[in-house]
This record gives C-alpha cells, sequence and structure tokens, in this order.
C-alpha cells in the first residue's frame, strides 16, 4: 500500500510539474485570464460558494448580499492569480518587476528596515492571507535585502513539498519553516540573524498556545506567536522588532504594493502578549476592509465558538462553526506505558523556550 502511494503521489508531482512548466511559457496576460477563469469555476463549486459568502456575512454583516457575491468572485480569482503568478514570476526579476515592481515598496518602508539592519535587529514580519503573501515572502529578500524565514504548512506530497521549497529557497534565497515545530525553527533562525515571517489569521488550539481574541467582532482562536517570539528574544538579548505587513494589488495594471506598520507602541509596554495581537489583527481588519476582494475567504476563519458566548453572538458565526472538542484545550493523554517508553521531555521551562506548533 505504501509502495502504491508512492507512485501516486509521484504521478502527481509529475503533471504539477508538467503544470509548472505550461504556466511558465505562457505570457502574463494568458496566465491573468487562467486566473479568472479558475476563480469563475471555483465560484461555480456549491460547497466554496457556501462557504465564502457565510464568512463574508460573518464578518461583514452591514454589506449588502450583491456586494458579497461580487468579494466571493473576485477573492477567488485573486486566490488563483496569487498562486499562477507566484509560480509564472518565481526566479525571474524581470517578471518580478512586472508583477511587483521595486519601487512598490516606498522609500518609507526601505528607509525603516534600513534601520533595523543597521541596528543589527531581527524583523518578525506579521501578514494575513491578503493581496499576494506568496510575493511578500519573496519581495523581502529581493527588495530590503533581508534574510527571510517564512512559516508554511508543508504539502502531503513529499515531491511536491520538497520542488516547492527548493524552488523558493534557490530563487530569492527564502528559508522555509514547518509549521509543526515551528517556534523552536523560528527561534533557531532569529539566533542566526535572520527575521521571520509568519501568518496570522489561521485558527490555533489553546493546547497549542492559542487564545480568543475578537476579529471582526467575532472570538476566533488566535496564534500568540509573534508576541512569544519577541518576549523570548527580549529575555535572550537577541534584537527584534514586530512588524505588520502585506502586499496587494492596487491600480488598473493590478501592480502589489507592499504596506508595512511598526506596531504602535514599545513592546515592554503592552499588558499582555493578547494587547499585542489585538493590535495585529486590528490593522489585518483594516486591511481587509479596504481591500476584501483580496482576502483569503476560503479558510475556516470562524471555527470555534468559545465557551460562554452569548446567543446572539453565537448567531452571527458561520454555518460550519462548533464548540471546541476537548483536544482543542488539551492533548490526548498517552497510557501511562507509552508515557515511560518516550524521552522524558526538557527540563527548560516552556516560558524560556516556546514549543508550540501554533506558528501557520
Amino acid at each position: 500500500m505504501k509502495a502504491l502511494l508512492t507512485i501516486r503521489q509521484f504521478l502527481a508531482y509529475l503533471g504539477i510539474l508538467l503544470t509548472i512548466l505550461i504556466i511558465r511559457c505562457l505570457p502574463l496576460f494568458a496566465v491573468r485570464l487562467l486566473a479568472r477563469i479558475s476563480g469563475i469555476s471555483m465560484y461555480a463549486v456549491p460547497s466554496l460558494r457556501r462557504l465564502v459568502l457565510a464568512n463574508i456575512a460573518a464578518a461583514l454583516p452591514e454589506i449588502p448580499e450583491d456586494r458579497r457575491r461580487h468579494i466571493a468572485r473576485e477573492s477567488f480569482r485573486h486566490l488563483a492569480l496569487n498562486m499562477l503568478e507566484f509560480i509564472w514570476m518565481e526566479g525571474i526579476p524581470k517578471r518580478i518587476g512586472r508583477c511587483y515592481p521595486p519601487e512598490s515598496i516606498g522609500k518609507e518602508i526601505r528607509e525603516r528596515i534600513d534601520r533595523h539592519r543597521e541596528r543589527g535587529e531581527r524583523v518578525i514580519f506579521v501578514n494575513p492571507h491578503l493581496g499576494s503573501w506568496e510575493c511578500s515572502g519573496m519581495a523581502v529578500p529581493l527588495y530590503v535585502k533581508l534574510r527571510l524565514a517564512a512559516v508554511a504548512k508543508p504539502i502531503r506530497n513529499p515531491f511536491v513539498n520538497r520542488m516547492f521549497n527548493r524552488r523558493r529557497e534557490a530563487s530569492v534565497g527564502l528559508h522555509v519553516i514547518f509549521s509543526r515545530g515551528a517556534i523552536r525553527a523560528a527561534i533557531t533562525a532569529l539566533r542566526r540573524g535572520e527575521s521571520v515571517g509568519l501568518l496570522i489569521d489561521q485558527n490555533s488550539k489553546e493546547r497549542d498556545g492559542g487564545v480568543f481574541l475578537d476579529f471582526f467582532g467575532l472570538p476566533v482562536a488566535c496564534t500568540t506567536s509573534p508576541a512569544l517570539l519577541k518576549r523570548y528574544c527580549d529575555a535572550h538579548g537577541i534584537p527584534t522588532v514586530i512588524l505588520y505587513g502585506s502586499s496587494v494589488r492596487v491600480g488598473p495594471d493590478e501592480r502589489l504594493v507592499g504596506f508595512c506598520r511598526p506596531l504602535s507602541k514599545p513592546f515592554g509596554e503592552y499588558a499582555d502578549d493578547r494587547e499585542v495581537i489585538r493590535e495585529l489583527l486590528r490593522d489585518s481588519e483594516e486591511m481587509i476592509r479596504a481591500y476584501p476582494e483580496q482576502y483569503l475567504w476560503l479558510y475556516r476563519r470562524f471555527q470555534y465558538i468559545p465557551e460562554g458566548t452569548p446567543e446572539e453572538l453565537r448567531r452571527r458565526y458561520p454555518y460550519y462553526a462548533t464548540p471546541p472538542r476537548p483536544s482543542f484545550y488539551r492533548r490526548k493523554r498517552r497510557p501511562a506505558n507509552a508515557a515511560a517508553a518516550s524521552p522524558q521531555p526538557s527540563s527548560q521551562p516552556s516560558t524560556t523556550q516556546p514549543t508550540g506548533d501554533n506558528i501557520s
């Protein structure tokens, strides 16, 4: 069975490789046309359309129905464009310049990054699934000359996973960290002088350090990874700053433009990690409201309804939302004999070396 699975995965890899080669041979207008066709096809799938419309209604209930449908259609198109355009331009500076011109990283952003680099500070970039998050990871090492480690979920097909990560690292020097065990890997990257890119808008279980915080007025399970990493770095003398950033498409030519902003006050002045994440979520909300068509509404962001949620607020959640299961709060305990046979955990306190897998 394992051999058959490997064969299927390898055949799928060959098919994906052929598709990539075809996309890279197309002119840009054909890539964008293919993205439009792909977006229309995804919108035509009832289950996908229902999910996206439910998320938009939960986050933006004040928007009329016809506007929500327009946002949904464009969201599918932008998702396809994000993937196809990234494949088309990856590793080819001339193509990158057409889609993401160097001047799109404004003078203020460049000067800010230069100051951080001169002071030897690593940057913890926080980015939502907005615009082209893939190209955000490409622009940082290419345009502002920072070594970047970006956290990504591994692709289940090992051949495809290896191909994409090798291409990312070879084309722009982007170091990919897998989401499982990402805190440890991110700390290692920060220690060796790399900056780190994190996606903030994915569900994180409480057992992995997640907390419930408001996102568009609804409590959602959020990662505290940016604050955890910053606090660890401060405790160990590693100079770091947290920056919110995103790359969105503007104008009729839909060229990518970079946005970046620091925290509103020094990290030490925040009451706790939750306050830091609240501010980053508010930054995300502001950008998503400005560019709702470019957000990834396909993700089940409002999946968990926290205990004690008032009924009136509960009704705002999408159809798929449910109360968390016990495993959300704690991992299933292993039998005593299995625990005894396993290696003993490190004696290092978790507050010093966070080990959760809640970076996504």
